[in-house]
């Protein structure tokens, strides 16, 4: 979509915001612009689950549809094709998508990118090239389920596995992945439709400790794994769990050091302060929230990228699709760290500018 507009979301909030909904005075009220990936809007011509940056600052996203790697311009709210993930031939499957999920940069600028071919995809940091753009090669293998993904300081990769609950581990050469950790299974049914949500290990960030949490979508909940000084994970235990995380996808901790956290099937932008999750945005299906999946901080503010799925409250009007607001999209939000508020508070209402989307 090319439309400019400015819409106030105030109604939509109050309309979907229960007395249980945390808030935070600290986001106010400010316009969260949205950059559109998708002129078909709900159409799903484009489809993105992650969403990462470079050392530059630079944005990037990958289309499953396409298998295109764009980078983007946030300033100028462009985007340009740098590399190509192709389709595969698995078994007697001859053009498998790749799915791409969640990227990370690693310290050489290689993109490492995850995979429904059960690998971690790379490409190299030569290879990110607008004029002749490269194409993405298996760099880690034996990663079922592979979804987020983070690096910690050593260069070691850690990869979420969805629903299998498997935490996998690569070193930095990359190569056959070990078992790191597991998320016990579990199961929600998702209103209003009984949708069977399974995922329980989705989003990773690693704390100021060292320590991996895992986004667990199904529960509601994030998980704390210590890692001790040979490298091996202790048991997870259950940080924090909340009605307001569920379909909790991304997480990622802004440069203050406070988590935030993409809520995908609730509309919701959440952080994670004290034992609390505070409400910063939420949305009914017009968005600018649709689904959304992933967050990224860079050059002095945070984006989250939307899959737009027709799930719990990312439900269009008519009840079986997701067809309302912009579709694929980029938005933008603050980055400074807000203090905590009670759970009983009101979330910010902002409002949208538009400008051209973990399961």
């Amino acid at each position: 979509m090319s439309r400019r507009a400015t819409r106030s979301w105030v109604g939509a909030l109050g309309a979907l915001c229960l007395s249980s909904c945390g808030g935070s005075d600290g986001a106010g009220d400010v316009a969260l612009e949205v950059m559109d990936l998708d002129p078909n809007s709900g159409a799903a011509t484009v489809v993105v689950e992650s969403i990462t940056a470079d050392s530059q600052g630079r944005l990037y996203v990958a289309d499953r549809v396409t298998g295109n790697l764009w980078q983007i311009d946030a300033q100028k709210a462009s985007k340009a094709v740098v590399a190509e993930i192709l389709a595969r031939q698995i078994n007697d499957m001859p053009a498998v998508k790749p799915d791409p999920a969640g990227m990370v940069f690693d310290a050489r600028g290689d993109l490492l990118i995850a995979s429904a071919f059960a690998e971690v995809l790379r490409v190299a940091a030569a290879d990110l090239n607008a004029a002749s753009p490269g194409r993405a090669r298996t760099f880690a293998t034996g990663v079922a389920g592979a979804n987020a993904l983070v690096l910690d300081g050593q260069g070691n990769l850690y990869v979420s596995g969805g629903a299998t609950g498997n935490i996998y581990r690569v070193g930095p050469d990359g190569g056959e992945a070990e078992m790191f950790a597991k998320i016990d299974s579990f199961t929600r049914s998702v209103p209003p439709d009984g949708f069977m949500q399974t995922v329980v290990a989705n989003g990773l960030a690693l704390d100021a400790s060292g320590a991996l949490l895992v986004a667990d979508t199904a529960r509601g909940a994030i998980w704390k794994i210590a890692i001790d000084s040979d490298g091996k994970a202790a048991a997870p235990t259950q940080m924090i769990a909340s009605p307001m995380l569920e379909g909790i996808d991304g997480i990622s901790f802004d440069p203050a050091g406070m988590l935030w956290g993409a809520v995908n099937e609730q509309n919701e932008i959440v952080t994670i302060a004290g034992g609390k999750v505070n409400m910063m945005f939420k949305n009914d299906s017009n968005g600018p929230l649709e689904y959304p999946s992933a967050i990224v901080f860079a050059g002095g503010s945070g984006y989250v990228v939307n899959l737009d799925r027709p799930r719990r409250d990312n439900f269009a009007a008519d009840g079986t699709t997701s067809l309302d607001g912009v579709g694929a999209s980029i938005v933008t939000v603050p980055d400074a760290a807000p203090s905590a508020a009670p759970a009983t508070s009101t979330p910010s209402t902002p409002t949208v500018v538009p400008n051209s989307s973990g399961y």
